[in-house]
Formats: C-alpha cells, structure tokens, sequence
C-alpha cells in the first residue's frame, strides 16, 4: 500500500465512508422514532437498491431484505415495522410487496 497511493487512498476513502454510515444509523437509533428510522433506512436502500420508474416517475426499490431483517436493521421489532410500514402505505407515501418498495414522488 504504500507504494500504490492511488489504491491505498480509495481504501481509506472506502473506510471512512463505512464509518461515517455506522455513525449515522447509531445516530438514527439513539435519536429518532421508529417511523423516521424506517424513512431514512428507506431513502438508505433507494440509494443503494432503487431505480426512477420511467412510467410514474416513482421510485421502485428491490431489495434482498424480509421484514425481520430490516427490523433488525433499524433497531425495532418485526411487528413495529409492519405498523410503520402500512401507516407509511395508508398515508400514500409507500407501497410493498414481499422483495420491492415503492416510494411514491410525495415521499419524505
């Protein structure tokens, strides 16, 4: 690595930005509700997993995670996330099914 500087900087850069992530999602769980770590951890797999929808302009996201996972992820229990989720659907921000979201153009 120190002789390849390019390569040992992206490494560095790579590091720092999974630091500055868990950061953020320990930041999420101390601070916020349930239902504001469900949106950030939302515009979280949008970014890693989503695509613009051609026809409606919505976000579609396909993710590999159950609802277990996710819960687990954002620190909350599978049944919480299943209430935040259909109130999330109810107010028209989402919808879901089993392995895709879709986050509607009002969405937070």
């Amino acid at each position: 690595m120190r002789d390849n500087k390019p390569f040992s900087f992206k490494i560095y850069k790579l590091i720092g930005f999974r630091i500055k992530r868990l950061e953020r999602r320990l930041e999420l769980i101390i601070f916020k509700d349930t239902k504001n770590r469900l949106i950030e951890f939302l515009n979280e797999l949008c970014h890693d997993y989503g695509y613009d929808c051609e026809k409606t302009g919505n976000k579609i996201i396909n993710h590999p995670y159950t609802q277990k996972e996710i819960a687990s992820l954002i620190g909350t229990s599978r049944p919480t996330l299943n209430v935040s989720l259909n109130e999330l659907k109810e107010e028209n921000f989402i919808d879901f099914n089993r392995n895709q979201i879709t986050l509607f153009k009002n969405f937070a």
